[in-house]
């Protein structure tokens, strides 16, 4: 049974509902959404589409368009998966090695700092810098950390 397009609210629910229960029993879900968190809260593009198999999974479960279950997940990770300053600078190694996989250094750098508030930057700044420094491709985080004093 597919719900009809008019009954958004209802597909809404229904993925929300399945989300929320899959996060309470699976440890791994937890982990995923937690990082597909980290890349909305620095504003890169999601790392799924309507063909990832979890998708595809929900969406023959609900019996929902895959389009509408994309955009419910995508929807649900900005509400609830999205992390804090204070979170990123804690888990910067974690932070650096997942966006290294989808943006370029100077592209990270970039995107650590408009996201981050004025006030945290020099934490964000220092954080950034103890973690690259210990990378195979720290030569190009320095170049770009380089234009920021100490």
């Amino acid at each position: 049974m597919t719900i009809a397009p008019a009954d958004l609210r209802e597909a809404h629910m229904r993925v929300w509902a399945l989300l929320e229960s899959g996060l309470e029993a699976h440890a791994s879900w937890r982990d995923q959404f937690l990082l597909y968190g980290l890349l909305a809260t620095v504003g890169f593009e999601d790392p799924f589409d309507e063909t990832d198999s979890k998708v595809c999974e929900l969406s023959d479960q609900l019996g929902l368009p895959s389009e509408l279950v994309v955009g419910e997940v995508r929807h649900f990770i900005r509400q609830n998966c999205l992390w804090t300053t204070d979170e990123l600078v804690a888990e910067m190694d974690k932070a650096v090695q997942l966006l290294a996989g989808y943006a370029s250094p100077e592209e990270i750098v970039e995107s650590l700092l408009d996201f981050s508030p004025y006030a945290k930057r020099p934490a964000v700044l220092s954080a950034l810098r103890s973690v690259v420094v210990q990378r195979t491709d720290a030569e190009a985080f320095q170049s770009c950390l380089s234009q920021f004093k100490q």
